[in-house]
């Protein structure tokens, strides 16, 4: 398929959130994407992407694929897919005026091995096959020719036999971007980058005119007050019980704890992580981002408009990262202390200090940790070559704004016949939200939590046409649909588990995004007064 790139580099001195409030009004553009990157602990940007356009969006739902168009180079991009040469080996493909939809055929249920299991088809090879179709061979072009969106929790009934559920999120739904402004290391500039497929790669004249559109919005536009009110002194309010419900009681996941403990007693499982969801009111979902990002930054910051609904959070823990053609590598997260404050809301150093000691020298933390990283380890030996292995960090400590994490790395190459999404499906879903053996702690949430997490434990992913992959996992996040936020949160439970403590600390969890609903709300509501 042709593609064709055209870019400029501009001065510019806004936030990425400034960047692309102004080319969303204000987070209101449905099928728009904000993806920050910032320093541990800081809210110092390393890398922001604002896709403000997409051509078509990708969505799968159980074993179907439906790729639609969103504008004219959309629908030359459908156009092209439509055609035969664009059929996928062991799927169906039935073709509409503005989407093509790709349908699983049936598969033998003959006995296979594992690594057979691994590479058998997907829905997620739908996505491969994409990426490899805007692929140009140049490596820099080849970069921004991309997908972004979200893999959501309930994929893994993809790949796993698990007790059915109905679903109400699909299992994944990306976009093929085709217009973007890139953000580096707090630089004073900006790339606008704008994408043609298939017939639309050669009108020139449209790129150049979506990039003069961009560049003029981004000169000539102020920056809305409701995009700085929280940027200087972002605001905490004490939440009330009735500020948000759960849609799970104190004392009803305390017996699901229990339950839990019992398994865990039998010898089904070490760990599982039981979750919950928080229901509060959030009629502006990027003021509340906004909210959330100043008070709470972490390495991995999103917000998502769909239209019917937006995702947003600020997360602190990679799922998996493909890199430098062959790379790979698991972030596992797992122990976490409160930062220690001063009356003044400054950090108490001393006794922040005697804090991580707590949290490196605490057995049990340390124990699950390890777990954790085995865990790690076992999932890429299923897709790295013999020897290329390595525990890169161990039991480091990483500080955020509230909270300090302990974390370790693994990596590892690639096999040459393993592509991202037989990575992701070997490593999907992250174990820091399942828990341990992970199929079966994945049974025991089905039965226990009776409903489907959605995005939640899901991740948020951007995947290029340099066969890279960079995602993170959606926890301290919110989905909102119709002025609610639905904020979901976990605690691992283990044997020596104490179920009031783990329902404190899902609530703990969720507090973050909670109170950043909030302020928004209350920040417009003093607006208006």
């Amino acid at each position: 398929m042709q593609v064709s790139t055209l870019t400029k580099k501009l001065p510019l001195s806004l936030l990425p959130s400034e960047v692309y409030g102004l080319l969303t009004h204000n987070g209101q553009k449905a099928h728009t994407v904000l993806l920050e990157t910032a320093e541990p602990g800081t809210q110092k940007s390393k890398r922001s992407i604002s896709m403000v356009s997409a051509a078509a969006i990708i969505e799968g739902v159980n074993g179907t694929v439906t790729i639609s168009s969103l504008n004219d180079n959309g629908a030359s991009f459908i156009k092209e897919l439509s055609n035969d040469s664009h059929n996928i080996q062991g799927f169906n493909k039935d073709v509409a005026d503005s989407r093509v939809t790709y349908s699983i055929k049936q598969t033998s249920d003959e006995l296979i091995s594992e690594s057979q299991r691994l590479v058998q088809q997907t829905i997620a090879d739908v996505l491969f096959y994409i990426v490899e179709q805007i692929k140009s061979h140049q490596k820099t072009d080849d970069a921004s020719s991309c997908l972004i969106g979200a893999m959501s929790f309930d994929l893994i009934d993809q790949y796993e036999s698990l007790p059915d559920i109905e679903k109400d999120s699909p299992d994944f739904r990306f976009y093929l971007a085709d217009q973007l402004v890139i953000q580096e290391d707090d630089s004073q500039t900006a790339k606008i980058i704008v994408k043609g497929f298939a017939d639309n790669a050669h009108n020139t004249i449209r790129l150049g005119t979506a990039i003069d559109a961009i560049e003029k919005r981004l000169h000539s536009s102020q920056v809305s007050p409701s995009l700085t009110a929280s940027s200087n002194n972002p605001r905490s309010i004490s939440l009330r019980d009735s500020d948000f419900a759960p849609d799970v009681s104190d004392d009803v996941f305390a017996d699901n704890v229990g339950k839990v403990k019992q398994h865990i007693i039998e010898g089904d499982a070490f760990q599982v992580v039981l979750s919950r969801t928080f229901v509060a009111d959030c009629p502006d979902a990027f003021k509340a981002y906004q909210v959330l990002r100043q008070s709470n930054p972490g390495p991995y910051m999103y917000y998502i408009n769909n239209g019917k609904s937006q995702l947003f959070g600020s997360s602190p823990e990679s799922a998996l990262k493909v890199f430098d053609s062959n790379k790979v590598s698991l972030y596992p997260i797992a122990g976490t202390r409160k930062r220690a404050f001063n009356s003044d809301s400054s950090i108490n150093f001393e006794q922040d200090a005697k804090t991580e000691f707590e949290l490196v020298s605490d057995e049990k933390e340390s124990a699950e940790h390890m777990m954790l990283v085995d865990l790690a380890r076992n999932d890429l030996a299923k897709v790295i070559k013999v020897g290329s292995r390595q525990v890169t960090q161990l039991k480091r400590i990483v500080k955020y704004s509230n909270v300090m994490h302990m974390v370790s790395e693994v990596i590892g190459e690639l096999r040459d016949d393993i592509h991202p999404m037989h990575a992701y499906r070997a490593c999907a879903n992250m174990g820091t939200l399942t828990g341990a053996p992970k199929i079966k702690a994945v049974e025991l949430i089905r039965h226990i939590e009776k409903k489907p997490r959605g995005f939640y434990g899901g991740a948020v992913c951007i995947y290029n046409a340099n066969q890279e992959f960079d995602s993170a996992i959606i926890i301290r996040s919110a989905e909102v649909i119709d002025g609610k936020a639905y904020v979901s949160a976990g605690a691992g439970i283990v044997y020596d588990s104490v179920p009031e403590l783990e329902a404190n600390e899902t609530r703990h969890k969720a507090m973050a995004v909670l109170n950043a609903c909030l302020v928004a709300q209350r920040e417009d509501e003093e607006a208006a007064a």
